[in-house]
């Protein structure tokens, strides 16, 4: 039991939330739905009384650390998500927000952000930015010898989003898990473009697969040492995949020989307040078609991924047609 009446009314109103389609696109009905449903999680999210993360009959995990990153835009509303993730059915270990140093020297912290290291919260600061890129690498670094499960701070989460993720690393603890993940289309032996890869594809939960890319940011779960060491080349990242943690990871997954489960075949549309910056970026990455132009310099740089995901597919259309 979490959260009192807040939150179970947070649960009412999951009912209400669509699940994602292919094609990306929605009906101004449904945006209307979700934009509605998003005003009222919000809403209940914000009014969560610092109470509500106290005592409980909650499951601890002392194994697990869950990581995420921020920076200056986001500050004044990360509270939200991490108070999603503090009400919790389980309860991680850790729960880490990482700053990059320079980022912060002249920002002040909110003080309704640092009323939460009451309750669970720590906040760390880094050397070095590597945009999204901290909320893995970090993490990994300093605790090589625990589950890392990592979120995004501008999503507000079910809160049996852990404990899902947690059930099927029980059922395959060498794979990497998501709630979330998108299925890389072939198309003539070779990657299609990143706006065909489906959110709901047909690859169904509970299938270890290399053509699944995790959602890193709608969490996602990494057993100890589960990396190989490249993952973690500073200068690699700077050069090939900057701004796309996402594809530097399923990348570096499949390079080290380490399949993708996911928890649910479809997946709901999550509550996500983003901002003009955002917004900015997401068109960067897909509608200019930059994922497309890092996956590239990815496979030219490890060729060999790309075998194993034709190989995938060809096991999947195998398994198919038995």
């Amino acid at each position: 039991m979490t959260g009192g009446k807040q939150l179970v009314s947070i649960r009412y109103l999951d009912q209400f939330k669509l699940y994602e389609n292919q094609s990306g696109l929605m009906s101004y009905a449904e945006r209307a739905v979700r934009k509605a449903v998003n005003i009222l999680e919000r809403s209940y999210c914000s009014r969560l009384e610092l109470s509500t993360f106290e005592g409980g009959e909650r499951r601890r995990e002392d194994s697990v650390i869950v990581s995420m990153t921020t920076f200056p835009a986001r500050i004044g509303y990360v509270h939200l998500a991490i108070k999603s993730l503090l009400s919790q059915t389980v309860i991680p270990e850790k729960l880490i927000l990482w700053l990059a140093k320079d980022q912060f020297r002249d920002v002040a912290i909110p003080e309704q952000l640092r009323a939460l290291c009451a309750y669970g919260l720590e906040i760390r600061f880094c050397d070095e930015d590597l945009l999204a890129h901290k909320k893995y690498y970090y993490a990994m670094r300093t605790f090589p010898e625990q589950v890392i499960v990592t979120y995004d701070d501008d999503i507000i989460y079910p809160e049996d989003s852990l404990e899902k993720l947690l059930m099927m690393h029980r059922k395959f603890p060498d794979a990497i898990i998501c709630n979330r993940g998108r299925e890389i289309e072939m198309n003539g032996g070779f990657v299609a473009p990143y706006k065909d890869w489906k959110v709901s594809g047909r690859i169904p939960a509970g299938l270890p697969s290399y053509r699944v890319m995790a959602s890193t940011g709608a969490g996602t779960l990494y057993p100890p040492h589960c990396m190989p060491e490249e993952t973690f080349d500073v200068e690699k990242i700077r050069a090939l995949a900057l701004t796309a943690d996402d594809l530097w990871m399923k990348v570096m997954s499949i390079h080290g020989g380490v399949p993708v489960v996911k928890t649910q075949t479809r997946c709901k549309a999550l509550c996500i307040s983003k901002g003009k910056q955002d917004i900015t970026l997401a068109h960067q990455n897909v509608d200019q078609k930059l994922n497309d132009q890092v996956m590239k310099n990815l496979l030219t740089q490890y060729p060999q991924v790309l075998h194993t995901l034709l190989e995938d597919e060809g096991k999947y259309e195998q398994a198919i047609h038995l």
